[in-house]
């Protein structure tokens, strides 16, 4: 039986932030389980719209986009009760770009084209430091 939308965990949630509909459509290959939901965004703007619309448990960003940046997005939602985790995506050699993310709040650099085992990998992970993170007591 496949879960209705609502049923699904915040952190089973994914927004997928390209201006490339093939990135999309390949996390969506990728991760075909049913638990979870990939919901694509293909500006700055819309990815906006979408986490005031609902809470995201982890964003796939671009490195590259037309009306912001991966950075506007932490930016963004370091100011959330319930913040979601940054993987950023690049074509490039991600080997600085990785310690910039991480520096920043990011947990990691997917490179392109994606490869299914590493992107379960990155996201399950993502998806468990949440996880841990939510039980940790606030800081005082």
């Amino acid at each position: 039986m496949l879960q209705n939308e609502l049923e699904v965990a915040p952190g089973r949630k994914i927004l997928s932030i390209s201006t490339t509909p093939q990135d999309h459509d390949s996390l969506r290959r990728i991760l075909h389980d049913p638990s979870w939901r990939v919901t694509a965004a293909f500006s700055f703007q819309q990815a906006m719209a979408c986490l005031c619309r609902e809470r995201i448990g982890v964003i796939i960003c671009d490195c590259h986009l037309p009306d912001g940046s991966w950075r506007d997005i932490l930016s963004h939602i370091a100011e959330l009760t319930e913040p979601s985790v940054v993987i950023v995506t690049t074509g490039a050699s991600g080997a600085d770009l990785r310690g910039e993310v991480r520096s920043l709040g990011g947990v990691e650099v997917l490179s392109k084209p994606f490869r299914a085992e590493e992107v379960r990998r990155v996201i399950v992970e993502a998806w468990e430091s949440r996880a841990v993170a939510a039980q940790e007591p606030a800081p005082v």
